[in-house]
């Protein structure tokens, strides 16, 4: 699930212009060597904690930066920026609980 909602970020990244390609995105938004993506599929595992947390806060931060803009293309980016935002911390707390709940 969490590989699939990279996918999403990535996608609504570059229809953005905030990136132009999967290289950028592992680089400077998953902060990840540029093949992140790729070694995912590969290896057919979920991404880190850490890629889904960092990538949370700079959307979180993006997001409250274009809310204050006055144009509204940027503030319908900031709601999706933040609503993906969300998502990843809600990825994070759904991996966390089964792993604590397998451990009971």
């Amino acid at each position: 699930m969490s590989r699939e909602l990279l996918h999403e970020v990535r996608d609504v990244l570059i229809q953005a212009n905030a990136i132009v390609s999967e290289r950028e995105f592992c680089q400077r938004w998953l902060g990840k060597s540029e093949c992140y993506m790729r070694t995912l599929r590969f290896s057919k595992i979920e991404p880190s904690a850490d890629a889904l947390a960092t990538l949370s806060n700079k959307l979180q931060y993006y997001s409250e930066q274009m809310r204050d803009k006055p144009q509204q293309n940027l503030k319908d980016w900031s709601l999706e920026f933040e609503r993906l935002a969300a998502a990843c911390w809600t990825s994070i707390q759904n991996t966390a609980r089964r792993k604590w709940a397998a451990a009971s």
